[in-house]
């Protein structure tokens, strides 16, 4: 399972840009004579900088480095980075206090620049069109079903999932907290399908559970037992909401991949042997080629470090029960809440309103052939998403996952419906680039679609200068999960399950830069007449007599206009010009033909 460090490169970033900011902001101390520029003390800063970035990727060194993390991959001696790091290292945004700049700093983001390359160098594939799969015969009967383990009301709407009540005295709070559950029998049970009289003989798939009872308050809380509970672990890593630590968790707000992709493109464009940047014209006053390149904000991104090993982890541990229904054996262990995970469904709580707000609430339309089913206000939900190279069958790839250590991430919109609009098609003719009349028919026998709506009014809005914090719900394969109100998710993102722990949150903040004012020409003579141009202004006098020295000169073409610069709907609605004065987005039609117009 191929990944790379986030925290890591977040640090990293964080460092090298904090340094140019004091460094490189000022004109340059010792600027050089005409022809030494070179050798310019802020060039040399910024190479210095960048430096460690450099990866220089080809195929074949692209191979070895595959190769080398692939063979090295879980073992201690290629653990370059810790899978949890001490709270009393992290600052208040999560990312490392100090990063070394010594010899070991440099080994370590020379590492993390490898495994990022990789990591954006999947091998490539035969095109779809060369290697088309065979859709009649891509999914099966089984695989179908397991499609619909997405679609949790799907699920019970067609009798696969079933939900059971017990009286409150069917089970007794636990010794220890902890007891287990399971289907032992299904007596006197009247079966319709000839091919199910016979109940498989199987050994009971106990499930652990905690029960714990409050007299004062004449409440239960029931669930699924935490793997600590059960001794698989020092630390409870999921209870109702997943559990957020610090050291293995946290929040990025900038969009690190296109980062990093900038600095190891810089750095290897200033290495030995290369043409550098050209030399600006006044090195020093500004020399603009000695600059590091923008960042951008991305809406907030959960990762958690080591992601890779959790999921490795997790591999080992469904094989392992597999491999005993198989046999038919008993399994050695109950399952816990984590073995019955399968997604998130993530909250945000802002400042501006000051609740929490599911990012999954959607209205859904399904339909499996002729069938219809809708339901409102449902939830969708997160799930793993890992990728894989496209199939060659003359030169098969390695058979390697792809993984991302972002869980995901918020840009503003809902995580479970498709963002509204047009969106290109997969035509490869330009006229049909938004021809997109049959994009969501099944290609598949199985004849499903689907149409998700956010509900009305339930998003949040991502906001510069709002503060946000963040959690996450646990979904359980069969879509179970707290509700986005229930007090017991409340009080566990109060005692820490949230992040930042803070229960102020921290501010969304904007990394984009701010673009220079537009000159505008009022007069076109300020572009043809000779020696002047928009950003050149020309006063003419016609002074070719001293008797002259009183007359007005001809100011006709040296007005400009300073405008403000251009930008997009998106980084207008995060600067709130589209809110009226309660906070919200102006839903009317004038807005809107206003941000078209």
């Amino acid at each position: 399972i191929l990944s790379f460090p986030v925290r890591f490169a977040l640090s990293t970033i964080k460092s090298i840009y904090q340094q140019a900011g004091v460094e490189l902001a000022l004109p340059d101390r010792s600027p050089p004579i005409r022809g030494e520029q070179e050798v310019a003390h802020h060039r040399q800063t910024i190479r210095a900088l960048v430096s460690d970035f450099a990866v220089n990727w080809e195929e074949k060194r692209g191979k070895a480095l595959r190769d080398y993390y692939r063979d090295h991959f879980g073992s201690p001696l290629a653990a370059f980075f810790p899978s949890q790091y001490s709270p009393a290292a992290l600052g208040p945004d999560g990312l490392l206090k100090s990063v070394p700049t010594d010899a070991a700093g440099k080994f370590f983001r020379h590492r993390m620049s490898e495994q990022f390359a990789v990591f954006h160098h999947v091998p490539q594939g035969k095109p779809i069109e060369d290697n088309p799969p065979d859709f009649d015969t891509l999914i099966d009967f089984h695989q179908a079903l397991s499609s619909l383990n997405s679609y949790p009301e799907l699920l019970r709407a067609l009798g696969l999932v079933f939900d059971i009540e017990l009286p409150p005295d069917f089970l007794k709070p636990a010794s220890g907290f902890v007891g287990s559950l399971s289907v032992s029998g299904l007596p006197n049970a009247a079966w319709q399908l000839p091919a199910t009289e016979t109940v498989p003989a199987l050994p009971p798939l106990e499930t652990a559970y905690v029960l714990v009872s409050n007299a004062a308050q004449n409440t239960n809380v029931f669930a699924t037992a935490p793997g600590a509970l059960g001794q698989l672990s020092d630390q409870i890593e999921t209870f109702g909401l997943l559990n957020l630590m610090p050291g293995r968790y946290g929040l990025a707000q900038v969009d690190i991949d296109g980062a990093l992709h900038k600095a190891i493109m810089l750095s290897e464009a200033w290495q030995d042997g290369k043409p550098h940047p050209a030399i600006a014209d006044h090195p020093e006053v500004f020399d603009e080629s000695a600059t590091l390149p923008a960042l951008r904000s991305g809406g907030l991104s959960l990762f958690a470090d080591a992601r890779a090993l959790k999921l490795l982890a997790r591999f080992k541990d469904s094989k392992t029960f597999n491999d005993a229904l198989a046999a038919n054996t008993p399994i050695k262990r109950p399952f816990y809440a984590e073995d019955l995970i399968h997604g998130y469904r993530l909250d945000i709580w802002d400042s501006h309103s000051n609740a929490w707000h599911s990012l999954h609430l959607r209205d859904a339309v399904y339909r499996i052939g002729e069938e219809t089913f809708a339901t409102e206000r449902e939830e969708g939900f997160t799930q793993l998403a890992a990728t894989k190279a496209a199939p060659d069958p003359a030169n098969p790839p390695p058979d390697d996952l792809y993984l991302h250590e972002a869980i995901a991430r918020w840009a503003g919109w809902s995580l479970s419906v498709p963002m509204v609009g047009k969106h290109l098609s997969s035509d490869p003719d330009p006229d049909k680039a938004l021809d997109n009349p049959a994009e969501n028919a099944p290609a598949t026998p199985f004849k499903m679609t689907t149409e998700f709506h956010v509900a009305k009014g339930t998003l949040p809005g991502l906001r510069f200068g709002r503060r946000y914090r963040l959690r996450a719900r646990v979904v359980d394969i069969c879509g179970n999960s707290l509700h986005v109100d229930d007090p017991l998710a409340g009080a566990l993102a109060n005692f820490g399950y949230a992040i930042p722990a803070d229960p102020a949150g921290f501010p969304y903040l904007r990394y984009d830069p701010v673009a220079a004012p537009i000159v505008v020409a009022r007069d076109s003579r300020c572009i043809t007449d000779p020696g002047s141009s928009i950003d050149r202004l020309v006063i003419r006098t016609y002074n070719s007599d001293p008797s002259l020295d009183e007359a007005a000169a001809d100011l006709n073409a040296s007005d400009r206009h300073l405008v403000p610069p251009r930008t997009s709907v998106d980084t207008a609605e995060k600067l709130a010009m589209f809110d009226d004065a309660s906070g919200k987005l102006v839903n009317a039609a004038a807005m809107y033909n206003l941000i078209a117009a």
